[in-house]
């Protein structure tokens, strides 16, 4: 049998490499090549060398008001939507070439299952003869607005490695009876039937995977993860849907076995190794977590670490904090949510701005880099509460961060579908800026965002003559201002369409050690 594995292009503002990385694709890869398949993965927004320049869709009309076109520099908002990958016809045609008899298509977040619809259909259209299976975060948060497009057969929910070698095997056998395969939902004439059985991986059959994301002049990335579920419950995440509350991790001598098998040309790279860790959540048992860095380094000697989808602080003892330093942590990217205490409390997330204190005092003497990431548009959001956080988070030795909040199929106060009928899952991203709580507008999220960039200006070392005159422009008129490009020649100008109340109540709470920095 022959299968190909798909990761649609990408359409959106931005793309990090490091969300390429592609780890449940691979997963995928690896058990079809163990049940003797013929297989091989097509990571697209990962083919094209340049991202292509859309038209902003119409779905993100809301946005025009606050884009501004031309507009650059370091106090930017996004002004650009791209295509990251080739076009849906190119990627059809890719896929389709080898005659592939199953082709499983990842969508690995909800907001982007328009595209691998559209993907299907495409595929769907040039030959209708391979099976198309759909699979991933994004899938097990809603399968059935898969299923409802005609051009899906099935749809994996969960984990791969509980589900995909049973659902092989039913393909290969012939024996048709899709009913034994965990957590697959499966079409019955106009009806969706849902899986008899649910399963989740034990901790010893969760894949190991390392993916080089990037290469830079001087370093080679590779992003992984050690763990699946997570035993809190904040309200905003999604991480349950998919892999369970149950914290559970890969098993040391499992990552001692792939890393063993690497080629010399990968152990010994002439360029600094850095190891991102995909899992926020990973500290929930650190004594595992400094075990796995010991097996890093003792194929990696001299590997540098990072966690780019952010650190629960609250989980860092000072003990804790010491080591990551010496074992390699080049960053230190925390989740903080909010310092409103009752917003927390709301969102069932733990707190502790002493603790946040000490570690970024710590980082700051050591002098490692630090983002401090908090969510903008949860359900009790003022422009207060922004702001006190913005400012909070000014005064401290950290950059700023800023999330947009955004709701996955299934999570608290959105687990109805019928929320998500008729509305395009692109609002579900966060650089879509979609006020679902109602508690924010689109223009105050955006205002948070440009004052978290502003404070980030303003406290960086290598401001430019042009830099500082946007500081001291703003500062010296309470207002914003950014960079345009015009006539090949950068012009300052003020920002329109900002919610000035947020911009006011900023520059009165402003610490005055910032200020002091922009004399």
């Amino acid at each position: 049998m022959n299968a190909i594995v798909v990761i649609p292009p990408v359409f959106d503002f931005y793309y990090t490499p490091h969300r390429s990385s592609g780890l449940g694709a691979e997963v995928v890869l690896r058990l079809l090549t163990e049940s003797g398949w013929q297989a091989r993965l097509l990571n697209f927004p990962r083919l094209a060398k340049k991202a292509k320049k859309q038209s902003l869709p119409p779905v993100l009309d809301h946005l025009k008001p606050c884009l501004i076109d031309g507009e650059f520099g370091k106090t930017s908002f996004f002004n650009q939507y791209k295509r990251f990958g080739p076009c849906l016809e190119e990627c059809a045609r890719q896929t389709l070439v080898s005659g592939p008899d199953v082709i499983f298509i990842s969508c690995f977040a909800y907001c982007y299952a328009q595209t691998a619809l559209d993907l299907a259909r495409q595929i769907r259209q040039s030959d209708p003869r391979p099976m198309i299976v759909v699979g991933g975060a994004g899938v097990s948060a809603y399968p059935a607005f898969f299923l409802d497009n005609a051009a899906v057969d099935f749809a994996l929910t969960g984990e791969a490695e509980v589900s995909l070698p049973v659902f092989l095997d039913t393909i290969t056998s012939g024996s048709g009876d899709y009913d034994r395969v965990p957590n697959l939902f499966q079409k019955n004439n106009a009806d969706i039937r849902p899986p008899i059985k649910v399963k989740q991986t034990d901790a010893g059959e969760i894949a190991f995977v390392l993916n080089k994301t990037f290469e830079t002049s001087g370093a080679v990335y590779y992003s992984t993860t050690l763990s699946r579920g997570c035993p809190k419950a904040c309200r905003f995440c999604s991480n349950f849907i998919s892999h369970g509350r149950q914290f559970r991790t890969v098993p040391l001598e499992t990552i001692r076995s792939f890393l063993q098998g690497l080629t010399r040309s990968e152990i010994e790279p002439d360029k600094q190794v850095l190891i991102n860790f995909e899992d926020d959540n990973f500290l929930c048992n650190a004594p595992y977590f400094f075990k796995v860095l010991d097996v890093f380094k003792m194929v990696f000697p001299k590997a540098g670490f990072l966690a780019e989808n952010g650190i629960d602080y609250t989980l860092i003892t000072p003990e804790i904090l010491e080591k990551l330093i010496r074992y390699g942590m080049k960053q230190f990217n925390l989740s903080m949510v909010s310092v409103d205490e009752q917003m927390l409390e709301h969102e069932q997330r733990a707190a502790c701005l002493k603790q946040y204190e000490t570690i970024t005092n710590v980082l700051e003497k050591h002098g490692i880099p630090c983002v401090t990431y908090f969510i903008c548009g949860l359900k009790h959001d003022t422009r207060e509460k922004i702001v006190e956080t913005v400012c909070y988070l000014a005064g401290q030795p950290t950059r700023v961060g800023i999330s947009f909040f955004y709701p996955v199929p299934g999570i608290p106060g959105f687990t109805g579908k019928k929320i998500f009928t008729g509305i395009h899952p692109t609002l579900c991203a966060g650089s879509s800026v979609y006020p679902w709580n109602r508690s924010l507008s689109t223009r105050e999220m955006i205002t948070a965002f440009r004052l978290s960039r502003l404070v980030n200006l303003i406290k960086t070392d290598e401001r430019t003559t042009i830099d500082d005159m946007v500081v001291g422009k703003s500062i010296a008129e309470h207002r914003l201002f950014t960079l345009l490009k015009k006539g090949g020649n950068a012009e300052l100008m003020p920002v329109p369409d900002m919610d000035d109340r947020m911009v006011d109540l900023f520059f009165g709470r402003l610490p005055a050690n910032l200020l002091e920095r922009c004399l």
